[in-house]
């Protein structure tokens, strides 16, 4: 899997004290299987129209387009520049426990001179190194990937140029997404062209990028606007990429859904095969006088694996819903990673990010960390002027065997006591806001507190974890 990062032994705790401007916590109610979403910190502006923008730890200047994880830390990106003589900061770090700011970074003025928005996307290649690239809307400028070496210890910053493209004809590139050591080794790096259907790729080859890039063109895009009120050339504006491997990657655009396409542009699955579940499909839809129909819009799709299952991530609404700027965890049914047996777990934050505007540049990104237990997927989230939040997703065990299916294990509720056939290593007790309400260890009987609907998880020392759904009368 691309990018997959372990920390072992990685902080996983909250000091309440040490978590800026942190909001009510979501609440979500395990699945049937035992997934649970959990809320590490939540940053994010009003979630009515015109309320105040939510900047990076609410420091001016933090006005950024772009985020990534790197060594348990959130690196954004603001495309501003000190081309007036005042101090803008271009990179600010954020410790990925608890959201709190570590440091602000302004760009040598070398790096940036005579190029716009100079940090306007940050990514991190797969052997951890780190660039930043511009944005570009007309002819003949240059756009420019950097590669950035940032000891935040020390407060210095390193930088080399990896790549410098003018195109002669008008492009609008703001985004991209490398594959392999681009820094020292071999790879590629692949730039969507905004409203076209184009993505250049520019191969790496002993770290040294081809100036002249390959056009993949895209054979099609996914789904067609729904009304008048908007044309979408190609991938409309503002399209993110998503590399997933050598030979796939994902892109979408405003008003496209996410399709994961081959090098040659061909569309290899996407939510064109489940429309059910896609972006565009979001209720409610937004309300809004002159008929926009603003459904959908870049998410940052991302792909990720943990304990041998396969999830994606995308934003399922914008900054037009009634819900603004929403994201979706899906799992996939098996290593295939069909979209036709995808299923959809959790849709967070619950009130939305916010109502700002460009409500398309919203961004999520996934490390793995181990807590000396099990595996579990820590994911950041980021909306453009409406805030940032981070949750800790541990999906249920399935059991390896069929005897403690929830079909067949089996119970009785007597005068809400629940008991079992069978002692269990561990029982876990939780309601349908998904709090847990207690936990025991070593017995076959636990006291349900009220009537309802209840989630229990059942661990057994012989084949592992199973939660069922509970009815007490």
């Amino acid at each position: 899997m691309k990018r997959k990062l372990l920390l072992n032994g990685f902080a996983i705790f909250l000091i309440s004290g040490g978590i800026l401007c942190a909001q009510e916590p979501d609440t979500h109610t395990p699945t049937e299987k035992g997934d649970q979403l959990t809320t590490v910190f939540l940053n994010r502006a009003a979630t009515v129209p015109n309320s105040p923008a939510v900047y990076v730890n609410n420091v001016t200047g933090g006005d950024c387009r772009g985020m990534v994880v790197k060594e348990g830390r959130l690196f954004f990106s603001s495309r501003k520049s000190n081309t007036e003589g005042s101090y803008e900061p271009q990179i600010f770090v954020v410790d990925g426990a608890t959201g709190s700011l570590l440091k602000e970074f302004d760009l040598p003025a070398n790096l940036y001179t005579g190029l716009t928005y100079p940090a306007n996307d940050i990514v991190v290649d797969d052997a951890d190194n780190m660039f930043i690239a511009n944005m570009v809307t007309a002819a003949e400028k240059v756009f420019r990937i950097t590669y950035i070496n940032i000891n935040v210890a020390q407060s210095t910053l390193q930088w080399s140029t990896t790549l410098s493209y003018t195109s002669s004809t008008a492009r609008r590139m703001e985004t991209f997404d490398v594959f392999g050591d681009v820094k020292n080794g071999d790879g590629f790096i692949l730039v969507p062209v905004g409203n076209s259907d184009k993505v250049l790729k520019f191969t790496v080859t002993g770290g040294v990028a081809n100036a002249t890039p390959q056009e993949i063109t895209i054979k099609s895009f996914y789904p067609d606007p729904a009304n008048v009120f908007e044309t979408v050339n190609g991938f409309g504006n503002q399209p993110r990429i998503h590399i997933v491997s050598a030979d796939r990657f994902y892109v979408e655009g405003n008003f496209r859904d996410p399709v994961l396409y081959d090098m040659e542009g061909n569309a290899v699955d996407g939510f064109q095969n489940n429309t059910a579940l896609a972006p565009t499909s979001a209720e409610p839809k937004p309300v809004r006088d002159d008929g926009d129909d603003k459904r959908g819009g870049p998410s940052g799709v991302i792909e990720f694996e943990l304990n041998g299952r396969h999830y994606l991530i995308v934003a399922s609404t914008n900054t037009d819903f009634i819900t603004p700027q929403q994201f979706d965890l899906f799992e996939f049914k098996d290593s295939e990673k069909k979209f036709s047996e995808m299923s959809r777990l959790f849709r967070f934050p619950n009130a939305g990010m916010g109502k700002n505007g460009n409500g398309y540049a919203s961004v999520s990104q996934v490390q793995i960390i181990n807590d000396g237990e099990k595996d579990k997927a820590r994911i950041f989230i980021y909306g453009y002027r409406n805030g940032y939040g981070i949750y800790d997703f541990v999906p249920g065990t399935v059991s390896s065997t069929s005897e403690y299916t929830a079909e067949k294990l089996g119970y009785k509720v007597n005068d809400k006591t629940l008991e079992l056939t069978k002692v269990a290593e561990c029982l876990s007790l939780y309601n349908v806001a998904g709090q847990k309400i207690q936990e025991i260890s070593n017995v076959n009987t636990i006291v349900v507190p009220t009537s309802g609907i209840f989630l229990l998880k059942v661990k057994f020392e012989d084949v592992g974890e199973t939660t069922i759904k509970i009815v007490v009368p």
